[in-house]
């Protein structure tokens, strides 16, 4: 199963100080410090768990050398206890989908022990299935205008969406060399419900009438709190990277990347799809 591709996308590896996680990592030494990553949902086939130690200040930073292969991971259900194995190819904890059975509404507890005895917990509850996203537009000269409708209040808070080309059959043709290309959804990608505004959300396809075929996919992506709050703060922490250089330094403080687990530092989180295919022509 695919899995959420927004600004993540596993491993979601990181070493960061922890935000509203009930521990403080800056007390934490570097050589005691463990993060943990995973986001879960009904959609997975294979649930996986990420493991990391951190290191000391001018140690080389390489991922393969900071992963932990020897933990006990663990993720309960109610009192349904999953034990996860680890596998080197992928680097990660993981159980089939099939034994976990993430199911939404439901909450789940991740629990992390280290053979040095360092203990991590989180826990995160699986947003409902959201609606299919609702996809309307027009033909605008060789370009397709459309908007996508905010969601049901009633299953959906918090979200996010990906748009793709599928089924593109086009034969380039003189005067008419360039195919179909997909527009950039300006500003954030990330949206709360509860604070929608008026306007729909709006995007073209350049050139979609130029192809003989062309469809669009859109999956709209249900998060939990955690995995909002993540996403949202990774991005502020890398705009702020992308702007901080040695010509034009940036003034403004960085903020952590957020963390829900005790005990160390990481994102557990929680998110639910669907997906529309809307036929163009």
């Amino acid at each position: 199963m695919k899995k959420l591709c927004y600004a993540v996308l596993f491993p979601l590896s990181f070493c960061s100080i922890s935000c509203e996680s009930g521990v403080e990592t800056a007390l934490i030494s570097p050589d005691k410090l463990v993060a943990v990553s995973s986001l879960i949902s009904p959609q997975d086939s294979v649930v996986s768990v990420y493991v990391y130690q951190g290191k000391q200040l001018g140690d080389v930073a390489r991922s393969d050398l900071a992963v932990i292969n020897d933990a006990k991971v663990v993720i309960e259900e109610g009192t349904k206890v999953n034990v996860l194995s680890f596998n080197p190819k992928s680097k990660s904890y993981q159980i089939s989908n099939e034994l976990l059975n993430v199911s939404p509404t439901k909450q789940y507890r991740l629990r992390v022990e280290t053979k040095n005895g360092i203990v991590l917990q989180a826990s995160c509850s699986v947003p409902k299935t959201p609606e299919a996203p609702k996809i309307k537009g027009v033909r605008n000269g060789d370009d397709y205008a459309y908007a996508l409708g905010w969601p049901s209040q009633n299953n959906v808070s918090l979200f996010t969406f990906t748009f793709v080309l599928i089924d593109v059959i086009f034969k380039p043709q003189l005067g008419a060399s360039s195919g179909p290309n997909l527009g950039f959804v300006v500003g954030n990608n990330l949206f709360d419900n509860d604070d929608r505004g008026s306007k729909v959300i709006e995007n073209k396809i350049f050139n979609a009438f130029r192809a003989e075929k062309i469809a669009l996919k859109t999956t709209l992506y249900s998060l939990d709190e955690n995995a909002f709050k993540y996403l949202k703060t990774k991005n502020e922490a890398y705009s702020w990277g992308a702007n901080t250089s040695g010509l034009i330094p940036n003034l403004r403080e960085p903020r952590p990347v957020f963390s829900n687990v005790d005990g160390g530092t990481g994102i557990f989180g929680a998110y639910n799809q669907t997906t529309s295919i809307t036929p163009i022509r």
